[in-house]
């Protein structure tokens, strides 16, 4: 049976995401291309089909701009660890803040520059279909279509966007370690901050949730209080997570449905969405073996 979302009524965005509309609603609209050939075209009118997602949560209805009411784009990144499910953790990237993108096809890695960080983000190109980019635009008044990060004749070597902005400031939060599930790299830990619970509803409407509908109980919130958060048992055919949580100095296992309700329209949990330094990283539930509070030092 479906659950009515009493968490989501209500919901409000933080301060930082709302700021970050502001600031990342415009996406690049020129850029230079290293085809496979090593020539560098200067690329206007970019459009983008594939490897780009709008964060539809952080939509204004009051925009100015169409962008700005739809929501910003941002690239998908699938990370050397981002587990090797289907459904694996994603980074996503404001758009307007990716410098470039370099594809280094012999590695199977893609290297992304982000304006305001030091060190490029590193994206994995080991399976089929992930970290692919697809776009168009016009060169000397002739719409092209570019590929990076596909093993096919023609795929550019890189891409660099003009006018890329620095990411904006995150506000302060307790930091939590997070142990994902990644036997190739050992289950290595993770370090995010701000957890929210990103819900998919019909029509394609995201609601970006402080606190996860329970099967029973309150909602459960990842504020300052909550100490671990441990998955026990995921099954993903009856669409359940129990999941072991201390508040306090109180543990107790919570059962959290996948399926729920609002407004008579039925909804998805996607996973825990967290703020990173490179933007955004959402977590599916079955990709966490753990989550506790970073130590302090």
């Amino acid at each position: 049976m479906q659950l009515r979302v009493w968490a989501i009524v209500g919901m409000l965005l933080t301060t930082s995401l709302v700021a970050t509309v502001s600031q990342a609603a415009d996406s690049p609209a020129e850029a230079t291309v290293t085809d496979a050939e090593k020539n560098e075209l200067k690329v206007s009118g970019l459009k983008f089909t594939t490897g780009v997602r709008r964060l539809t949560w952080l939509a204004d209805p009051n925009g100015t701009t169409e962008e700005a009411k739809k929501g910003p784009l941002a690239l998908e990144v699938r990370e050397p660890h981002s587990t090797t499910y289907t459904k694996g953790i994603v980074t996503f990237v404001p758009l307007n803040s990716v410098e470039s993108i370099k594809y280094d096809y012999d590695k199977r890695l893609a290297s992304i520059a982000i304006k305001g960080l030091k060190e490029p983000l590193p994206a994995t190109l080991q399976f089929k279909g992930l970290n692919v980019l697809n776009f168009s635009g016009t060169v000397v008044g002739e719409t092209l279509t570019f590929s990076g990060g596909t093993f096919t004749k023609g795929s550019i070597k890189s891409v660099a966007f003009a006018g890329a902005k620095a990411l904006p400031e995150r506000k302060a939060g307790m930091p939590w370690q997070i142990q994902i599930d990644q036997r190739d790299a050992k289950d290595p830990t993770l370090t995010a901050s701000n957890f929210k619970f990103l819900y998919l509803f019909q029509g394609g409407v995201e609601v970006l949730a402080d606190g996860a509908t329970l099967r029973k109980g309150e909602p459960l919130k990842l504020d300052d209080s909550v100490k671990t958060f441990i998955p026990v048992a995921v099954d993903l055919n009856m669409n359940t997570a129990a999941v072991e949580v201390q508040i306090g100095d109180m543990e107790k296992v919570v059962v959290i449905p996948s399926n729920i309700e609002k407004d008579g329209k039925p909804g998805l949990l996607i996973g825990l969405l967290s703020e990173v330094e490179a933007g955004w990283k959402m977590f599916p539930i079955h990709t966490i073996k753990t989550m506790k509070r970073q130590k302090k030092d």
